[in-house]
């Protein structure tokens, strides 16, 4: 059996504040035993990192079941235990400072809204972001020039530069606003077998800083909506949630989902648990 569960907001940028071209570093707490509500009779807990630049971990006071040093260091890995017996609720604290030099994508709110037009059997999308970096704050002023000069050869950085966001193949329409206008550093991709919008945003976004913005889009309605079978309804399949997709991650903390259905749409039946909802004819 395997069991996975996410946490958010669990990594502390130390030290706090870093130079622009600087390494940025995480610190991480985690139990190094399974959580669990009954006795284990063995477990170990192996920790991957991103980089193999561990400057700082928690040393285990006594010794594992194997009578050997704890945690084992290799390479990007640390691995707790094998540890015997182990009672149940047990809790081992411990805490990790790695390297990692790329942003902490944070979103305090996103708006979705799905508009449904049956007229132009269009589906219309919109999103709206209040974006954060949760990475080690800047020190210092931000130098336009020394960024400028990097952008050749793209080193790492914990500055936000560019979000990629997949859409649905046959998506059309993509713009990308914020608070001053139009972007216009965004490019929209789409073939056949793909439709991509890249964002850059109009400044990069260091640790602290915010950024407010929305993107759009519009998609064929006969690609969501099908009949319902039976009766004279029908069900409209959307995603909850779509959005950038970045190597390190992102997370949300409040989503708030609005599904705008034609005028005269009644006996609505959203689906739980799916991103299905159901409507019929008046």
């Amino acid at each position: 059996m395997t069991i996975s569960f996410s946490t958010l907001s669990q990594l502390v940028p130390l030290p706090a504040q870093i130079g622009q071209t600087e390494k940025q570093y995480l610190q991480y707490g985690f139990n190094t035993y399974a959580p669990s509500a009954y006795a284990t009779s063995k477990q170990k807990t192996r920790v991957k990192f991103p980089s193999a630049d561990i400057p700082d971990y928690t040393r285990s006071t006594g010794v594992n079941s194997e009578n050997s040093e704890d945690p084992q260091k290799q390479g990007s890995t640390l691995t707790y235990g094998p540890y015997g017996e182990t009672a149940a609720n047990v809790v081992g604290h411990a805490s990790v400072r790695y390297e990692f030099t790329k942003p902490i994508n944070h979103v305090s709110l996103l708006e979705r809204d799905i508009e449904v037009s049956h007229w132009g059997g269009n589906l219309a999308f919109e999103e709206r972001y209040w974006l954060t970096n949760h990475g080690a704050s800047l020190k210092g002023y931000f130098n336009r020039r020394d960024w400028q000069a990097m952008q050749h050869y793209k080193p790492p950085t914990s500055a936000i530069r560019e979000l990629n966001v997949p859409l649905k193949v046959g998506s059309a329409n993509a713009y990308f606003i914020d608070d001053i206008g139009n972007v216009s550093t965004s490019r929209f991709r789409t073939n056949l077998r793909e439709a991509n919008l890249e964002l850059k945003p109009r400044y990069p976004v260091f640790g602290d800083w915010k950024y407010k913005f929305k993107i759009g889009w519009d998609q064929n309605l006969k690609a969501s909506l099908r009949k319902s079978m039976p009766g004279d309804g029908y069900v409209l399949r959307v995603p909850f949630l779509e959005g950038p997709k970045q190597p390190e991650g992102i997370e949300y903390a409040h989503v708030k989902l609005q599904v705008i259905l034609p005028e005269g749409a009644t006996q609505v039946f959203p689906c739980e648990l799916s991103s299905w909802s159901r409507l019929t004819n008046s």
